[in-house]
């Protein structure tokens, strides 16, 4: 599936005309910091019967306030969005990887949700993340170049890995994605989940996750059980 993450720097972006599968939206950061559009553009995608995801920017503070702050904002959404911590910046300094596990744990416990955790694909390679890997599927940022670029079926990676987990459930491949009914940049992304485990990551009818890391291997299948799905790389 192909889909776009937004923030309020696409403030004037219709999310439901851009072509995508699924839109990611910047909800907070921090303790204080909501994004003025979030809600509105989460209408368009429900509208358009498009895949919903927030993520909330992690900044130095206290990682359980930063959890509660996000849970609190998107906490009508819950069960219908993929929820994902955004972990970059000055969070890599001053979280590493026990603050990201304490966000992540602190949703879980509130929300019955195993977010998702995006970071770069250094950052995945930087820490041990053994402890979150088989619970907590990664979005991975890797770029091949910063040329504007549509979607790609097959994105370029650099075939080192990412650390504790086998393959990401999602790749951000450029952040000069050009697309039709938007002039500006974006954010571009392939998922290697169909529809239906988007949902189950959602927690969509349940609360929690049945989809683990483990069922997403480096082949872009899931199995259950002795059934194994195929997954579109392009859908």
């Amino acid at each position: 599936m192909n889909g776009i993450d937004i923030s309020s720097y696409q403030a004037e972006l219709n999310a439901g005309i851009v072509p995508s599968d699924f839109v990611i939206i910047k909800a907070t950061e921090g303790t204080n910091y909501i994004n003025p559009t979030w809600e509105e553009q989460a209408g368009q995608v429900i509208q358009t019967n498009k895949l919903l995801g927030f993520y909330h920017f992690a900044s130095v503070g206290n990682p359980i306030a930063e959890a509660d702050f996000f849970i609190s904002v998107v906490k009508n959404y819950i069960g219908k969005a993929v929820l994902v911590l955004d972990f970059e910046a000055g969070a890599i300094n001053a979280w590493g990887n026990v603050g990201a596990r304490q966000f992540l744990n602190r949703v879980k416990e509130k929300t019955g949700i195993n977010p998702m955790i995006y970071m770069s694909s250094d950052v995945t390679r930087q820490f041990n993340w053994s402890t979150i890997s088989s619970t907590n599927p990664l979005w991975v940022a890797q770029y091949a170049s910063m040329n504007p670029t549509g979607y790609q079926s097959e994105p370029w990676t650099d075939g080192k890995g990412y650390g504790a987990w086998s393959s990401a459930a999602i790749h951000q491949y450029s952040s000069a994605g050009s697309l039709s009914n938007w002039s500006g940049n974006l954010d571009i992304n392939l998922a290697y989940i169909n529809a239906n485990q988007w949902k189950s990551l959602a927690g969509s009818g349940s609360t929690s996750n049945s989809i683990t890391t483990e069922d997403i291997n480096i082949n872009n299948t899931i199995e259950y059980e002795e059934e194994e799905i195929a997954l579109y790389s392009n859908s």
